[in-house]
């Protein structure tokens, strides 16, 4: 078969062309400068410049606060003199005012230190050994539960004790004491140190918790009191006869 060759329209020359036209650099009339009227515009004047402060301001005098000195601006405005701009920064640091560096060293080296005072030697305190229990107050701490005085008997806990009988009585402290029943009544007990002789009661009170001894006599309901000094009233037994 024989190739077909296709002869080219007329309509697509143009349209290369006017593609070609358009790729080409060019200025659009109408954003051009020539397409703006700036006749009736003026140029306005330049804005002066701030005012910079010199970094070389010099330095707070000695003991003059910083707050009295001059502003220091920021390091790009030190320029070329940089020894008088670091001088100022300097000046500000709290080490100036004081009397030691960090270390505590004083920084004057011509300053001498006060010499320390010697304190007196506080009187060394001694032990003091705890003053004894008096034996009143030992025995006087004895739960007694009952007293039989015709026996003479008392009763702690479970344990009965007699007149002449020793038992030991243990203190707080880890000390024990020996003590020995002198005698036994119906309102004391009278004990004896057996290592020193020194003797003390015990005063009994037996009462039930919230009662106490009456003091103005006992007096039952229904009876009418008649006086110490009141006759007493009595009937006659009449013997009965022997008669049968």
């Amino acid at each position: 078969m024989g190739k077909v060759m296709m002869k080219p329209s007329n309509i697509s020359v143009p349209l290369a062309v006017a593609a070609g036209l358009f790729m080409l650099p060019h200025s659009a009339p109408g954003q051009s400068a020539e397409g703006f009227d700036a006749s009736g515009f003026t140029p306005a004047e330049p804005a002066a410049p701030a005012e910079i402060v010199p970094a070389t301001a010099p330095p707070p005098a000695a003991g003059q606060p910083a707050s009295a000195a001059v502003q220091i601006e920021p390091s790009r405005y030190a320029g070329e003199d940089l020894p008088t701009y670091i001088q100022m920064l300097a000046s500000r640091l709290a080490v100036r005012s004081r009397q030691t560096d960090p270390f505590g060293r004083y920084q004057d080296p011509e300053f001498k230190a006060p010499e320390p005072k010697i304190l007196a030697a506080a009187p060394t305190q001694r032990f003091q050994p705890e003053p004894p229990t008096p034996f009143i107050n030992i025995v006087g701490a004895l739960p007694v539960n009952m007293v039989t005085a015709e026996k003479q008997q008392f009763l702690i806990g479970d344990r009965v004790f007699s007149t002449n009988q020793t038992f030991k009585i243990s203190l707080p402290n880890g000390k024990q004491v020996t003590v020995q029943v002198v005698s036994i009544s119906a309102t004391q007990i009278l004990f004896r140190n057996v290592e020193t002789g020194e003797t003390a009661p015990l005063t009994l009170n037996m009462m039930p918790a919230g009662m106490q001894r009456g003091t103005d006599g006992i007096s039952a309901p229904g009876v009418t009191q008649g006086g110490s000094n009141a006759p007493i009233e009595i009937q006659p037994v009449t013997p009965l006869s022997n008669n049968r």
